[in-house]
């Protein structure tokens, strides 16, 4: 199987929060008489760039570096009956957003993977370690969506979309290549309050909102994820 590679892309911010607010500290305790609105308003100014700013979150697994990968997402029929579309959008975009920002040493494209599965329905019964043996890595990261919905079950008439999984790396090349060497939990949501239907959004936009809210919470423990200060997922 062809794996291609790829570098990480860094962007860094060479002004931070500390340094604005510095700054504007500095210059309201020469120009601010006591008791000056002027004071409160810099730090409200302050405060609002913060908010807009970024900052960023540390690795909490590094195992991908200089490794090869692939991306294995699976999710019940239930979920695939009603939204067909998500296994393969998900496969893609979290092999593609790794890829992009983990340094990996190569991996296994999502369409690669998608067009796998397909040919082998018997991959279900196989163990992790068999999977990626066959597959040629050494870290396979499993993605086990457990809920995905876009309404309440008891209304119907309103957006209450939830995209719910438990994302594990198996590390092929390790003593244990069956079990979990890194897990965590993704669970994501949209609209951010209640209240909002088909006439506030259409279905296509909140399965797009959730699929990119899930794609960046599953991702982001893998790389130092610059992250905007004020996310509300």
């Amino acid at each position: 199987m062809n794996l291609t590679g790829a570098r990480p892309a860094v962007m860094t911010n060479r002004i931070t929060p500390r340094l604005v607010g510095a700054a504007l500290l500095g210059v309201l305790v020469v120009v601010a008489n006591p008791g000056c609105s002027i004071v409160g308003w810099g730090f409200m100014a302050y405060e609002e760039y913060r908010k807009s700013g970024t900052h960023i979150e540390k690795a909490a697994y590094t195992g991908l570096k200089d490794k090869n990968f692939a991306v294995l997402v699976s999710a019940d029929r239930m979920i695939q009956a009603n939204y067909p579309e998500i296994v393969p959008q998900l496969t893609v975009a979290i092999s593609d957003r790794l890829a992009e920002n983990v340094g990996a040493a190569g991996w296994v494209p999502g369409k690669v993977m998608l067009a796998y599965q397909y040919d082998h329905p018997e991959w279900t019964s196989r163990s992790y370690g068999e999977l990626a043996d066959e597959l040629g890595v050494q870290r396979l990261i499993v993605v086990d969506l457990q809920e995905f919905r876009l309404n309440d079950p008891g209304n119907r008439h309103l957006w209450d979309g939830v995209a719910a999984a438990t994302v594990i790396v198996i590390e092929a090349d390790g003593p244990f290549p069956d079990d979990a060497a890194h897990e965590h939990f993704v669970h994501v949501t949209f609209p951010d309050s209640g209240g909002y239907g088909p006439e506030d959004f259409s279905r296509v936009e909140v399965i797009s909102v959730l699929k990119s809210r899930f794609v960046s919470r599953a991702t982001w423990p893998f790389y130092d994820a610059e992250i905007p200060n004020d996310i509300a997922f």
